[in-house]
């Protein structure tokens, strides 16, 4: 109960709560029943005078050790309903176990058959409860919790860290274009001065040849002149300034109508503008919440599974979809290769909203931020879409190698080439580094599929038809290869963003399920023939795995 009260029959002193707070110590005089707490006459009298508490139960000062108040102490509950606020919780529910106030009792519990009165049956009910143990499962869980809220704290810490790192890295991304802009600036002056100077070229040169002409017919003026009296002399400067005039006049009409009006003028070229408009921010900012606290360690069960048809009806031939990935919301998109469409599928009214036409067959498909997407081509481009009212193609990157498989991660694009080699490219298409062996010289990769992003983001796995699921990090360091007897001739790999890794692949194979902490197979989830593709959206707990030469997916609940 309150300080000093436990564990003496002798008169010790208590203080007053209120008084204690203002940082007086004075003695109290009554203890109040309802409030639990002590009180100094002033404070008491202070306290009679709010209408709600004139009814409270005091306890003198002479009863204030251990033996005397227990004894004295009237034995009825003071806590209050939360809903009914003047109510005392003075009933039990035995069918619901649960405390209540009368009103409660009256409303929610009205068919229950076992109520009792708290203050009238107190003892036996006293004898079914532990308030020692339950006070020790209470300092329990709130050490638990408290513990849960540092683990919060840290994180939140590790969150303004994290902050810091990605504005340094926006900042720094600013300066790399404002590079590339003063690099562009650069080429364009260049050629403004070539041109300037072949330009201011041409126009001295034809002024050279007609000052030429000047200076000529000056002379022979000067000649004609001095040859008044001379007859023949006369006749010849007159002749030879005739001929003079004739090639002054086919200068000037030469002049005239080969005029160089030079003029120098900068046409931008809009189409950078235009590629910056359709640009919303630098690029995406990903939050991660997956994190020791909210990893899936268990395997997934499987409540359901169907088959759902993808076929348009402008599609020529039967569907061979290479290439999956959902969208936030939980749309699907599609790659299908054979008819060279781009779907995106609601997989809960099983239709297809809208779809894109390539001149040449898509591969694989990845997510840059919400409604942003990156799609590889058989032409070695990998060509941007925006999933906006529409689906609308944007830039593209013209690569001098094969496209497959595709991921994203911190404005890096992955991209594997079928064979041997994962590049990492910005995304305006310069190659950041070409990986094809690890630091002892070993080749990493044999046939190269899909690529998956780790839960964390701190990982790269890459589908090997041949060696099984191969590990990098975003740098471009291999780690290891993950194999199984269950993994045939991998394909497709995805992550479920809680800590898990499936894979599928070619003939007769498995759905398979990975731990990524310890790197070992939790389990099948199932048998598929001919797999090309999986995508897991965590919000819905779906899997949708694409087959080889099939009008239908299939979707795993």
């Amino acid at each position: 109960m309150a300080e000093g009260g436990i564990g003496s029959d002798e008169f010790v002193n208590f203080k007053c709560c209120l008084c204690e707070k203002k940082n007086i110590k004075k003695e109290a005089d009554i203890y109040c029943v309802e409030c639990q707490d002590y009180y100094c006459s002033p404070c008491t009298d202070l306290h009679k005078m709010f209408p709600a508490m004139s009814t409270h139960q005091f306890i003198d000062k002479s009863s204030f050790n251990t033996v005397t108040l227990q004894k004295s102490l009237p034995s009825f509950p003071v806590e209050k309903c939360e809903v009914h606020k003047t109510k005392l919780l003075d009933m039990y529910c035995a069918d619901h176990d649960d405390v209540a106030c009368a009103t409660c009792i009256a409303i929610k519990h009205r068919t229950c058959q076992n109520i009792h009165s708290v203050p009238d049956e107190v003892n036996d009910l006293c004898k079914e409860i532990d308030a020692d143990k339950t006070n020790i499962e209470l300092i329990r869980i709130k050490t638990k919790i408290e513990e849960a809220e540092k683990v919060k704290k840290l994180l939140i810490k590790e969150l303004n860290a994290q902050k810091a790192k990605a504005t340094d890295s926006i900042r720094q991304f600013r300066k790399e274009m404002e590079l590339i802009l003063d690099t562009l600036e650069k080429a364009t002056l260049k050629s403004l001065d070539e041109k300037y100077n072949n330009g201011k070229e041409k126009l001295e040169n034809e002024i050279k040849n007609l000052h030429r002409h000047i200076d000529e017919l000056k002379l022979s003026s000067q000649k004609l002149t001095k040859s008044v009296g001379n007859k023949a002399q006369e006749f010849v400067a007159v002749k030879t300034s005739r001929k003079q005039i004739i090639e002054a006049n086919e200068a000037d009409e030469e002049s005239i109508t080969n005029s160089s009006d030079v003029k120098v003028e900068f046409i931008a070229d809009s189409t950078i503008k235009d590629a910056l408009k359709d640009f919303k921010a630098f690029g995406s900012i990903s939050v991660s919440t997956c994190n020791a606290e909210h990893k899936r360690d268990k395997m997934y069960g499987v409540k359901s599974k169907k088959q759902v048809n993808i076929k348009h009806v402008n599609d020529i031939e039967t569907c061979r979809v290479t290439g999956s990935c959902f969208t936030d919301d939980g749309l699907l998109f599609l790659a299908d290769h054979r008819n060279k469409t781009l779907k995106l599928i609601d997989l809960s009214s099983e239709s297809i909203k809208d779809k894109l036409t390539f001149e040449v067959s898509p591969y694989k498909i990845c997510q840059i931020n919400k409604n942003a997407f990156a799609v590889s081509l058989t032409n070695q481009t990998i060509q941007f879409v925006t999933m906006d009212n529409k689906l609308i193609t944007n830039k593209q990157l013209k690569l001098d190698h094969n496209c497959y498989g595709l991921a994203y991660k911190d404005n890096k694009l992955f991209i594997s080439d079928s064979r041997t080699a994962l590049y990492i490219y910005d995304m305006n298409g310069t190659m950041l580094q070409k990986i094809t062996t690890d630091k002892q010289g070993n080749e990493i990769f044999n046939n190269n599929r899909d690529i998956s992003v780790s839960s964390d983001g701190k990982m790269i796995y890459v589908a090997d038809y041949d060696k099984g699921l191969i590990v990098l990090d975003l740098e471009g360091n291999y780690k290891t290869t993950i194999t199984d007897p269950d993994f045939v001739s991998l394909q497709g790999v995805c992550t479920d963003k809680q800590g898990n890794i499936f894979v599928c692949g070619w003939g007769d194979s498995k759905i398979v399920q990975i731990n990524e902490k310890t790197t070992g197979k939790s389990g099948v989830l199932g048998n598929v023939r001919h797999g090309y593709s999986c995508s897991f959206h965590l919000k819905h707990n779906k899997l949708a795995v694409t087959v080889n030469n099939s009008n239908t997916i299939e979707v795993y609940d």
